[in-house]
């Protein structure tokens, strides 16, 4: 790879009328963001970046070739796309030129990203935006009314999209500095050096975080800020694309150079893109999965508490959900809860994965120890009348593992967590605890990754068992499966359960 001496950080590409003011006396949109760029980036690399344009471009402007003989000294182009850029030969060629750049000293592609960063200040279609960065994952500097599907865009200047401007341009500017971090390093290392390492420490993980609905979108933005202050590399680096085989190749891509894929589900089923029936949630997460499979990467999902799908097409992604479905569910802890709570979780896991030793993760098989071994959970009023449950999992090969209840409470708590951590499956035994007593229970099915299991439970079950109460016959929750045997033991939901092992 050809080392290059880069002298400007950033080229701004844009179309003049972007940054004509509808105010007088102000700043147009494209100075503005080149302005709290430069700052932002500023403070995140601790070094003023060089962030270069061309401040007296008009559309009629005869094709410079002193900018495109800049562009060899350039380290990464932002193209700001709207309606007019689209339409721009000028914009067109600058973009173009700046492609055959890269081609001729590191490449445009460096460890998997591309040198141009697009950024959506108006949506345009991607068959109308220039071949070279119609498949780039991109910035979205606008907002849509869910009532009126109107396009609002993001802007400084006004207060209702103030906040919205801000985040995205944290998360660009956060992007960008990640970016040039990696090129120094690629631009500085051997060129026998075949293992081209980021700059990040060994011990930061990549993170899948999955792109989400229009309901959920500010969660993980604000997700997604909170985990690259930690230090990690967060995935994708920007919007997936809305063409379905372009979409799973990069989301495969992506999947592939994460240790952890985190998945948010709201009341919204999501965009479908082109050439799927799918929505966009609902893919990435089946493919998660199937990655879980073939290669064991750790999962994380969240659902709301109070969560009300109208869409028939989500009610069903979330039926898959509860009922354990291997396509949907693989590898994955489910958190149903708070945001709060998830991210409770996904700290405790990230803690838990980091102090796992690397040789010792790669060489694990979920599921190899204590393949037969079921943790079943109930309160010590229970322990006579849970005996017929013990009797028919014992007789049908499994290895059945009972709480503790005498010791001290530090004993007790660690017998407990020992269990959640090795055991294949867990079933909580409902019968005369109470229900505050059951969502302490089922709330360490949340934190579970936590305590410093790698691999996934087989099953999760909630056991519902006499006496009958009113809270019993309404119960239901997509963290465990329900079975029902208040009147008798049932069989074959619980063969079904077994199962899973």
């Amino acid at each position: 790879m050809l080392k290059v001496e880069f002298d400007k950080d950033i080229f701004i590409s844009y179309a003049h009328i972007d940054d004509e003011s509808m105010i007088a006396d102000k700043k147009g949109w494209i100075s503005e963001f080149h302005r709290a760029l430069e700052i932002r980036l500023g403070q995140l690399m601790g070094s003023r970046p060089v962030i270069w344009r061309d401040p007296v471009l008009h559309g009629n402007h005869i094709f410079d070739k002193e900018i495109v003989d800049q562009f060899s000294r350039v380290a990464i182009m932002i193209s700001v796309v709207s309606p007019r850029y689209a339409k721009s030969e000028w914009c067109r060629r600058e973009v173009n030129e700046f492609y055959e750049v890269c081609g001729q000293n590191m490449g445009f592609i460096v460890k998997n990203k591309a040198r141009v960063f697009k950024v959506i200040k108006t949506p345009v279609s991607q068959d109308q935006q220039p071949d070279v960065i119609r498949n780039i994952l991109g910035y979205e500097f606008y907002d849509m009314d869910p009532h009126t599907n109107r396009i609002k865009e993001f802007s400084p200047a006004f207060s209702h999209t103030e906040k919205g401007y801000w985040e995205k341009l944290d998360d660009l500017a956060n992007d960008i500095c990640i970016f040039l971090e990696e090129l120094k390093a690629v631009n500085s290392s051997s060129p026998n050096d075949n293992n081209n390492k980021p700059a990040y420490s060994k011990h930061v993980k990549s993170i899948f975080l999955s792109e989400s609905s229009y309901d959920t979108r500010d969660l993980r933005d604000g997700l997604k800020r909170e985990l690259q202050d930690y230090g990690y590399n967060i995935l994708p680096f920007g919007q997936l694309s809305l063409v379905a085989p372009v979409l799973k190749d990069n989301v495969t891509e992506l999947l592939g150079e994460s240790q952890l894929s985190i998945h948010l589900v709201g009341n919204n089923y999501g965009i479908v893109p082109e050439g799927s029936e799918k929505s966009i949630v609902e893919i990435q997460n089946e493919m998660g999965a199937a990655r879980s499979i073939s290669d064991n990467l750790a999962r994380l999902i969240w659902i709301p508490e109070q969560i009300e799908p109208t869409d028939d097409r989500q009610k069903k992604f979330l039926q898959k959900l509860a009922s354990g479905n291997r396509e949907a569910l693989a590898g994955a802890d489910m958190v149903k809860g708070s945001i709060e709570d998830f991210k409770s979780v996904i700290h405790d896991k990230l803690k838990a994965m980091e102090s796992v030793p690397e040789a010792t993760a790669e060489k694990h098989i979920p599921g190899e120890t204590a393949a037969k071994m079921v943790y079943l959970i109930c309160d010590i009023q229970d322990l006579d009348i849970i005996q017929p449950l013990e009797d028919y999992l014992f007789n049908n090969g499994i290895e059945v593992i009972l709480p503790i209840f005498e010791g001290d409470e530090t004993q007790i708590r660690e017998d407990h967590i020992e269990n959640l951590k090795n055991c294949a499956g867990v079933i909580i035994f409902y019968g005369n605890g109470s229900e505050i007593w059951l969502r302490t229970k089922m709330r360490d099915f949340m934190k579970i990754s936590g305590y410093g299991r790698t691999n996934p439970l087989s099953f999760k079950g909630v056991y519902l068992s006499a006496p009958v109460s009113a809270s019993k016959q309404r119960f239901r929750t997509l963290e465990a499966e329900v079975i029902n045997g208040m009147d008798a033991l049932p069989g074959n939901e619980l063969k079904s359960l077994l199962s899973k092992l």
